[in-house]
């Protein structure tokens, strides 16, 4: 999975800042549950469709406006990014039992995220 969205990294990274202990230390416990959640709605997306999306993020130069100390405008290049997504063949077997064995690990991975979420809440109890 690429981070193709640096505006959206940089927020998650902001808001993870802003978290109290509890609310990083919840994050984490959940963390592997929602990586498996992802996995399976990625896995049930490419069997319906019939193959995979690969996302990309591509920069290019925009021309705007921008203007100088005297408040003459000027030609100025801007960098900008774009996604771009391209269709990637599977074999849709093996996504099959990719999906088969990320549903089984999901049970004990939820399991271990409530459990760490309990540690979590006993280190870091709520106020309020």
């Amino acid at each position: 999975m690429h981070f193709a969205y640096p505006t959206a990294l940089f927020g998650l990274t902001l808001l993870t800042a802003c978290a109290t202990p509890l609310e990083r230390c919840m994050s984490t416990a959940q963390s592997e549950v929602a990586t498996l959640r992802r996995a399976i709605a990625t896995a049930e997306g490419n069997i319906t469709r019939g193959y995979a999306i690969h996302r990309n993020s591509e920069s290019y130069t925009y021309y705007d406006t921008c203007y100088d100390k005297k408040d003459r405008p000027y030609s100025c290049p801007e960098t900008r990014y774009r996604t771009v997504e391209t269709p990637v063949e599977i074999d849709v077997a093996q996504q099959r039992q990719r999906l088969k064995a990320l549903r089984r690990d999901l049970p004990a991975a939820e399991d271990r995220a409530r459990i760490q979420a309990q540690h979590c809440t006993a280190l870091h109890p709520p106020t309020g």
